[in-house]
């Protein structure tokens, strides 16, 4: 090996002319290297951090923060998806609705139910990414060797146990986000949204009767969502390894692999969504069952997949903007990836064991 000043790396310093020598010998790494740690720099010997209480708050907060941020600046997005769900005949397709919801009701419509937004997803966001952590560290640690191998149900198992625990607690800002929207005139604000619902329908009616379609809707989101993008961002890296050490290049990985990974989501999703929605716009004893039937009967199959072309944009957007948000809290936070492993110095234990320079 000689260290090569200009490129800033090891390269394999072999007689070009030498017919016996194979060509891949005669390949120099792409890697960087610090020349005072040579060749085993590539490789160090490493293993996961022990965590504790503090740094899987650290991962809740980067959730809530993503998941809130995210969803209230595309909160327009929702809007007009939620109108097209509830009232297919006043609003027919995406662009019209977007010209009838500005020319009739203003441009402050389309940051309705901004509160129940920001709070819902909040409290959701911190549960279905520290969770998602918790989970998924325990299991990898539990399978040993054969992590690896299960690497795909060790993901679907950590989102779809995240996603359980967070719909519980969505699913009420939900039902007061969709009567929101749906019934502009039901009350002037959040507050008055929510005694209006608990006193005409009660708690349970109000706010909770829809945890199943949740369940429905979120737990498979969920899992196609954190799925795609861990399998996709590791096909990513694999095929650009500088992504490795350029943090631009890493952000922008995790862009495409959330692009992805939303995308999916949205579609096995949908018909869960579009479901809730029937539900929750307007004051009724409609169950899940009922609001599915009504939606068959009304446009068919096809009312099932009503506002997914808005959905796949508005959770490809969701997805890769909360990952990148996410990735980028997790880091200044001092929780990236780098920062929750335990590296071996092998040079410095063999100095300390043997006195001085080998």
């Amino acid at each position: 090996l000689k260290y090569d000043s200009q490129l800033k790396r090891y390269t394999l310093d072999v007689d070009s002319g030498s017919k016996d020598s194979p060509t891949w010998l005669q390949q120099s790494s792409t890697r960087p290297l610090d020349p005072q740690f040579g060749p085993r720099g590539r490789s160090p010997l490493e293993r996961d951090m022990k965590l504790g209480l503090g740094t899987y708050l650290r991962f809740s907060a980067s959730g809530a923060v993503c998941a809130s941020g995210v969803h209230l600046a595309l909160t327009p997005l929702d809007v007009v998806k939620t109108k097209v769900q509830t009232n297919p005949t006043k609003y027919p397709s995406v662009g019209a609705s977007f010209k009838r919801v500005f020319a009739e009701e203003g441009l402050s419509t389309f940051f309705t139910g901004w509160v129940p937004t920001f709070l819902g997803n909040f409290l959701n966001g911190a549960v279905l990414y520290g969770t998602t952590e918790v989970v998924r560290r325990y299991l990898i640690e539990v399978a040993g060797t054969e992590a690896t191998t299960l690497e795909v149900p060790i993901i679907l198992a950590a989102a779809a146990t995240a996603s359980f625990m967070g719909a519980f607690l969505i699913c009420p800002f939900e039902a007061v986000r969709i009567r929101s929207v749906a019934q502009p005139d039901f009350a002037p604000n959040f507050p008055g949204v929510v005694t209006r619902i608990y006193e005409e329908e009660g708690l349970v009616k109000g706010f909770l009767d829809a945890i199943p379609v949740f369940l429905l809707r979120n737990v498979p989101y969920a899992m196609m969502k954190f799925t795609v993008f861990d399998l996709s961002t590791e096909r990513l890296n694999e095929a650009f390894p500088a992504a490795n050490e350029d943090l631009k290049l890493s952000l922008l990985i995790t862009l495409v692999g959330g692009i992805l990974g939303g995308i999916a989501a949205a579609v096995v999703s949908n018909p869960a969504d579009a479901t809730i929605s029937e539900m929750k716009k307007a004051k009724s004893d409609i169950g899940p069952r009922d609001a599915l039937a009504v939606m068959l009967d009304r446009e068919g199959i096809a009312s099932l997949f009503k506002g997914l072309q808005l959905r796949m944009v508005f959770y490809s957007m969701v997805a890769s903007l909360q990952f990148v948000v996410y990735d980028s809290v997790r880091f200044a936070l001092g929780i990236g990836p780098d920062d929750l492993k335990l590296y071996l110095d092998v040079l410095g234990g063999a100095l300390n064991a043997q006195g001085g320079p080998l």
